[in-house]
């Protein structure tokens, strides 16, 4: 015997029918594996991109880690440049500059590569980087004309400390650079010479600079941490077979 006295309604005894099933049309289908084709697609463009970027820039002012050689003219001259040497990512393209500016890792005088990346982010004193401003000339003299016409006329009495293969004095107040010093290499018809700054009370190293004429109309600075400066013989022999090979003599 049957008994449904547990169910006052009988509508709960009846068997439950699930809702149809739409049926996907063979249009749907097509439209949906499009669209997860182009899905699939973007997003590993999006991957590719981004392995790219990271790959070739690993700083945040835009230095690359690409030597591809770019041709460009300053003034007159063709100068063929690794990527990687340039400071500034909007100087590095193809054409005509008014100046161009780099840095390279010392003594390799190579561009950036992460292996140096912490070199290059080095703020200290004696951080191995050696940074060129190349520009076409303005001034008829460069650092040795500065030496031979207007430094040796400024300098105090007597000789200060300095590396091996180089003279040093310090300016006069009368110079207008006071306490700034100068070195000079000794016993040269066309001397190494640099200006380096004063001591100051500021967390920044002291540093040094130099100019030399290349090519026809360019005009080279050198800038590199005063700590560097017992190595002038291999910065001012660098730096020329750098410009030789960018396509510059010096």
């Amino acid at each position: 015997m049957t008994h449904y006295a547990a169910y006052s309604d009988e509508s709960l005894l009846r068997p439950v029918r699930r809702p149809a099933r739409r049926r996907t049309s063979a249009a749907a289908w097509f439209l949906r594996a499009v669209l997860t084709t182009f899905l699939l697609a973007g997003g590993v463009m999006l991957v590719n991109i981004l392995v790219s970027l990271s790959g070739n820039f690993d700083s945040r002012d835009g230095r690359s880690t690409d030597p591809t050689p770019t041709a460009l003219f300053i003034g007159r001259q063709r100068l063929v440049i690794p990527a990687n040497m340039f400071r500034f990512a909007d100087q590095r393209n193809v054409g005509p500059h008014e100046r161009i500016d780099l840095a390279v890792h010392f003594p390799e005088m190579a561009g950036y590569a992460r292996d140096f990346r912490k070199d290059f982010l080095d703020l200290g004193a004696n951080a191995p980087v050696v940074y060129l401003t190349i520009r076409t000339r303005d001034t008829p003299t460069d650092s040795v004309g500065r030496l031979i016409n207007v430094y040796q006329h400024f300098f105090e009495e007597g000789t200060i400390p300095a590396p091996a293969g180089l003279v040093g004095h310090r300016m006069s107040e009368e110079s207008g650079l006071s306490g700034e010093e100068v070195f000079f290499e000794a016993g040269s018809t066309n001397p190494f010479t640099t200006h380096c700054t004063a001591p100051d009370d500021s967390e920044y190293p002291a540093s040094c600079l130099t100019e030399i004429h290349a090519g026809a109309d360019l005009s080279v600075q050198i800038r590199f941490r005063k700590g560097l400066l017992a190595d002038w013989a291999g910065i001012k022999s660098g730096v020329r077979v750098l410009l030789l090979s960018f396509g510059v003599t010096a």
